[in-house]
């Protein structure tokens, strides 16, 4: 191990001196003004200077200029947001404003991710390199887009058609965190109205190499690939249809059992999305009809999980057939298999209405059907050693079979209205009716043995001839109207003042309603008498773009009730049920700031994004805290630097810190405690684009230059010093 830090050691001041030797330059890039940037977070296209609520755009061009592995990490800068990663390096996801993954809804072009059967969340199956944007709205967004909605939305958008007959790139990379190998090509254009692309890409990471060394069960695999047709039959009529696919294969492991006996991991050997999709768009209809869009789409998400559980205990009592038994010491195993399929359909439709000059009116109707079938199993092992010489085993097979399904409709409208004195109000409202329904649910317990070992004799202790338990079936049904109003005043050049209220709105999925999960090394159960989960926000905020300076500063204030948390079924039980008794209060701020020196030798842009925030925790039982697992303080500034060396070569050098509070997390029990100390990365990344028209570029970047020993949660340690190199080709 020694001499593998020592070979990176020496790999990493290479790339750190070429960052630092001088050269003669002029500008090579300028940075984008929020007045350029074009977003749909209020479902119609419009400038990011007068969207009234918080929203970061992550572009193509900082995906290009970026090494990650997945989304997850892509994100891991936005203001107000935190990476979940739940032991694995692979499977990121992500919390926006304190709330879990649960809370924050994924789309990918406008289409949801359905996710019923998870400890953890909702995913972002898609790779990194066939995004042509990611909208990040933070707050509660569920007037606009529905349940799931409460911290805030991550909307994907990928890249379609291209504006010359063919054009695309092909790119290849390495990542020194996890010693892997990514590559992918990607092709499309714009022919007498066809608008076209395909892309493929693959990605092949090893285990995670942390400053303690190399993490078993990490590695992960990604496949990615897509297809899209649109035909323009004019200016005002386009239809078209595409396809996505993503396949991904996970490890994730635990720290915290290593090393004393016990073990815990989880393999995904396979994780699918497929989706096809169609939709059709008429612009300019009449005089007060902008825009129709018709919207479908029929997705599946396989998963196939294998969760495995070990523990040694010393002495101890356990029950066998109604009788209490004392024994030396125990060992138990637990290994659970899930199979999961959700099948999804949805059809959306919106109308754009421009009513007079001074009222623009959004309307529409949404339906998803989600359709869920489980098969699982679970292996109980268990050795219980009576003496040194005298054990007994019991080996337990169950097998579970759930099949249920949840119909989302809503209707929603949003009007937008331009007032005096240089304000622009928006307003709007979102019917929501949703019905939940378990259809099967069976426990099939199978004959098992208890048999007794002494030396090398074995007899039977008793025959168990199986059971099958069976689920009260059900279904629920919850309907909610929520509503939001927005200002933006732009009284001043360049300067845009916000103030908002929103509503959030989350139905239980499934497993929380009716399954309930056995996986995590943990038994929680369903509850079907579940309420939906609510929030109030309000932001105030402002956006400032003038000349070299981009300034974004929100402060917000949420307030959530009936919050689904799991809690033991009794005191000091080791089983739990999913029960409304918990509220939360989050409030902070977030500043996205920098500034462009323009200088004989180059552009020098010093920048900073910083998230305060505190949540306080309501377990419903009198016991409050603001040990939330939130960190009060979250940030990355640093110094962009821009020249070019010559005609046909652009250098950039991005020199940055991150730096996060301790996370503290303490629970009413007090058996899930901990404390993550807090930390900050040295980071340099350091691009070229070079070439006739510049179409080629090349990225280096070394991160966590001092091999700080950090992490975001109990799970798994971040990577320790490591470099990445990027390099792709543009035509």
């Amino acid at each position: 191990m020694k001499k593998t830090t020592m070979t990176w050691t020496a790999f990493s001041t290479v790339l750190l001196a070429c960052a630092l030797l001088p050269a003669p330059l002029a500008l090579a890039e300028e940075t984008v003004k929020a007045g350029d940037v074009y977003v749909t977070a209020t479902r119609v296209e419009k400038e990011l200077q007068q969207v009234p609520m918080s929203v970061t755009v992550m572009t193509a061009e900082d995906v290009r200029r970026s090494g990650a592995r997945t989304v997850g990490e892509l994100l891991e800068d936005v203001p107000g947001v935190q990476v979940q990663n739940d032991g694995s390096q692979g499977l990121k996801r992500i919390s926006i404003r304190g709330e879990d993954a649960f809370r924050t809804l994924v789309l990918i072009d406008g289409q949801k991710i359905s996710e019923h059967k998870s400890m953890s969340g909702s995913p972002m199956l898609i790779d990194a390199s066939r995004i042509e944007r990611i909208e990040v709205i933070k707050g509660p967004a569920s007037v606009l887009y529905g349940s799931d909605a409460i911290g805030g939305v991550v909307n994907i958008i990928t890249k379609k058609g291209g504006e010359k007959p063919v054009e695309g790139e092909v790119w290849t990379g390495f990542s020194g965190a996890s010693r892997g190998f990514s590559e992918g090509m990607a092709v499309r254009g714009n022919l007498d109205g066809f608008k076209y692309s395909l892309s493929g890409s693959h990605s092949d990471q090893g285990n995670i190499h942390t400053p303690e060394g190399e993490l078993d069960n990490t590695n992960f695999r990604q496949t990615d690939a897509s297809a899209f047709l649109s035909y323009d039959f004019s200016e005002h009529f386009t239809v078209g249809a595409g396809l996505d696919y993503y396949k991904g294969a996970f490890n994730s492991t635990s720290m915290k059992d290593n090393g004393n006996g016990n073990r815990f991991f989880v393999r995904v050997p396979k994780w699918a999305r497929t989706k096809y999709y169609l939709f059709a768009e008429g612009k300019d209809i009449s005089e007060y009809l902008a825009r129709v869009r018709f919207d479908a789409y029929y997705q599946k998400n396989e998963k196939d999980m294998r969760n495995y559980v070990g523990q040694a205990s010393g002495p101890g009592s356990t029950s066998m057939n109604g009788r209490p038994v004392s024994y030396a010491s125990a060992d138990v195993v637990m290994d659970n298999f899930a199979h999961n399929i959700i099948r999804s359909r949805g059809i959306s439709l919106q109308t754009d209405w421009q009513l007079g000059a001074d009222h623009y009116l959004i309307a529409g109707y949404e339906l998803n059907y989600d359709r869920l079938n489980s098969d699982g199993r679970t292996y109980l092992n268990n050795r219980i050693s009576m003496s040194p010489v005298m054990s007994i085993l019991i080996n337990k097979t169950t097998d579970k079979y759930y099949d249920g399904n949840q119909l989302n409709q809503s209707l929603f409208a949003s009007m937008e209205s331009q007032l005096p004195w240089n304000l622009a109000l928006t307003y709007g409202v979102r019917w929501t009716h949703v019905r939940t329904e378990l259809t099967r649910g069976e426990e099939v317990s199978n004959p098992y043995t208890g048999t007794m070992q002494m030396g090398g004799m074995k007899r039977p202790m008793f025959d168990y001839s199986g059971a099958v338990e069976k689920r009260a079936l059900g279904d629920d049904t919850n309907s909610r109207p929520v509503f939001n109003v927005g200002l933006v005043w732009t009284g001043i050049e360049d300067l845009a003042l916000r103030a908002s209220w929103a509503q959030g709105f989350r139905v239980p999925n499934l497993t929380e309603k009716y399954i309930g999960t056995a996986m995590g090394g943990g038994t929680i159960y369903g509850n079907p008498n579940l309420d939906p989960e609510t929030s109030n926000n309000f932001e105030i905020g402002a956006r400032y773009n003038h000349g070299a300076l981009d300034l974004d500063l929100a402060f917000f204030y949420s307030i959530a009730d009936n919050y689904i948390a799991s809690v033991p079924v009794s005191s000091g039980s080791s089983v739990y049920t999913y029960t409304n008794v918990a509220d939360a209060t989050t409030f902070g701020s977030e500043l996205a700031a920098g500034y462009r020196f323009s200088t004989p030798f180059g552009d020098v842009t010093p920048y900073a994004s910083l998230t305060w925030m505190r949540r306080q925790y309501d377990d419903g039982n009198g016991w409050k805290t603001y040990d939330t697992a939130t960190p009060e303080w979250v940030g990355r500034y640093g110094v962009r630097y821009a020249k070019a060396l010559a005609e046909d070569l652009d250098f950039r050098a991005d020199v940055y810190g991150r730096s996060q509070s301790a996370t503290v997390y303490r629970s009413s029990s007090g058996s899930s405690n901990y404390d993550l100390g807090g930390f900050t990365t040295a980071n340099i990344a350091l691009g070229f684009d070079f070439g006739p028209e510049k179409q080629f570029s090349l990225l280096t970047e070394v991160l966590n230059i001092f091999d700080k020993r950090y992490q975001y949660n109990t799970a798994i340690l971040e990577p320790g010093l490591h470099a990445n190199v990027k390099l792709s080709y543009r035509f």
